[in-house]
């Protein structure tokens, strides 16, 4: 008769798991290092992080990118502070030094460029042929969904060209 496995006491959380996983591969320290981005505008104050911001992170040298040459003299009287600061909050030691280049800060109109353009205004052949496709769905809410689906496939920038044929009703494609 085989021997039982001894019994969990608790089942033990996957982030706990995959921790521990990851830090017999070695990759814990460096996924702890992702947080220097996380807490960067905390530790150093929303003034500084709108003119200087991490850029890598290797070996424990943290290069930041500085909008301007007064600043980088700025911060560079603060390394010390802001290093001795980001591994408090860090929890450990790891950043080791401070690099300061000069280089572009995203700013917040950089980054609300980066989110998804607008959507296109829809024709009402488009319309049409949402409401014609969706006709066909016998369960009202279905039939909604589907509907809400294909319109907001259309809207989207990744939609086919004007004359594709997923916007041409079904009598012009006879």
């Amino acid at each position: 008769m085989k021997p039982k496995r001894p019994r969990m006491r608790f089942p033990k959380p996957l982030s706990d798991l995959l921790q521990d996983g990851l830090a017999v591969c070695g990759l814990g320290e460096r996924l702890r290092e992702i947080d220097v981005w996380r807490f960067w505008s905390e530790v150093v104050g929303p003034v500084v992080a709108s003119r200087a911001q991490p850029v890598r992170i290797i070996n424990g040298t943290l290069t930041v990118a500085v909008s301007s040459g007064p600043w980088m003299q700025e911060l560079s009287f603060l390394k010390g502070m802001m290093k001795d600061k980001l591994n408090a909050r860090l929890g450990s030691e790891l950043v080791k030094d401070i690099i300061l280049r000069s280089g572009r800060v995203a700013t917040k109109e950089d980054l609300l460029a980066d989110e998804l353009p607008p959507k296109k205004r829809l024709t009402p052949r488009q319309l049409a042929f949402i409401s014609e496709q969706s006709a066909t769905i016998a369960d009202p809410e279905t039939r909604e969904a589907f509907a809400a689906l294909m319109k907001a496939s259309l809207e989207s920038s990744f939609a086919p060209a004007d004359d594709s044929p997923l916007q041409l009703t079904q009598q012009e494609k006879k």
